[in-house]
């Protein structure tokens, strides 16, 4: 530590520059029981949440800043710590630039769940989960609320992300294009957008690959709750489509919030899906939280409910 501290010193006194790093993170611990429909059942204490952030920016001089941020999740004791989101962006008076490694999500759930507590079925058991993707995106300034998004995608052979590894290989690694608006004001908040996969005439891609998507999603703040739904319709290149929706509500009562969400799917193959969750979240500060979750959903044809609940005590720093 003295040695550190001393190099450290030296560096100063020796006029070295250095950037301003930020470390953020986050860490949740509870309980949580399952159920499935088969009647298998497990429970158990555990960390939900163990990740940080690193974060540096840079003026780079005529209204220009660069910036980056590597994270790590599943920190704790005896985890897989693996990386997370790791981007470096570029701001000016055209807006953003940004391009990294990232988790996308849904693209639905952010409106539509109006910001509902509680644990969310987005993870391929009705709506469909996040997918890691190598991307570069444009956004633009703010226009009064108004902002114009485009951006290009891939991912490697399988599900591994990497230079080099997204243009080619099974058709999972698809890249895509992407436009999109978003607006938000006031108590109004609304996205839309429409992707595009290539490789469609590829030998190497399956006839029933991915061809194109729409999603549309909003919500409002009526001041005693706040309201939401989106709804995403993906056809692929053999004509069947994979609809999602999903409906929320979420309401401020003093320090606590309670909500609950709809959702439902019908797959490409035509299996139907639906569920719902309810959550509360009870703010002890500002980063200081403790939370309780439910859900239940249930496949179409297929007997029994899958149901699971669990309470987390939180912490962000």
């Amino acid at each position: 530590m003295k040695k550190t501290l001393v190099a450290m010193a030296v560096l100063a006194a020796s006029g070295a520059s250095f950037a301003q790093a930020t470390l953020t993170g986050s860490y949740a611990f509870g309980y949580a029981t399952t159920s499935s429909a088969a009647g298998a059942k497990s429970s158990g204490l555990g960390t939900d949440t163990a990740a940080m952030q690193l974060s540096a920016s840079e003026d780079l001089g005529g209204g220009l800043k660069a910036s980056a941020r590597v994270s790590l999740g599943g920190m704790q004791r005896d985890g897989a710590g693996t990386g997370e989101d790791a981007y470096i962006q570029l701001d000016g008076s055209f807006g953003t630039i940004k391009m990294g490694t990232v988790e996308a999500g849904n693209g639905i759930l952010g409106n539509g769940g109006a910001g509902a507590p509680g644990w969310m079925l987005d993870n391929g058991s009705v709506l469909t989960g996040g997918a890691n993707i190598d991307t570069i995106g444009w956004t633009s300034a703010d226009m009064g609320g108004l902002k114009l998004k485009a951006s290009y995608s891939d991912k490697g052979t399988g599900a591994t992300t990497g230079l080099g590894q997204g243009t080619n290989g099974a058709a999972v690694s698809q890249p895509s294009m992407n436009v999109g608006v978003t607006y938000a004001a006031g108590a109004l908040s609304a996205a839309a957008d429409y992707t595009s996969w290539t490789r469609q005439g590829d030998a190497a891609v399956t006839s029933n690959t991915n061809d194109h998507r729409v999603r549309i999603s909003g919500s409002y703040n009526l001041g005693v709750a706040k309201i939401g739904a989106g709804y995403s319709n993906r056809k692929n290149t053999a004509g069947a489509t994979d609809r999602e929706t999903v409906m929320g509500v979420s309401a401020p009562m003093g320090a606590a919030t309670v909500g609950a969400t709809y959702d439902t799917r019908q797959t490409f193959a035509g299996v139907k899906t639906k569920g719902f969750t309810l959550g509360a979240q009870y703010d002890l500060s500002k980063r200081t939280n403790i939370g309780a979750g439910y859900y239940s959903w249930s496949t179409n044809g297929v007997a029994g409910d899958n149901t699971g609940f669990r309470v987390l005590v939180g912490h962000s720093f």
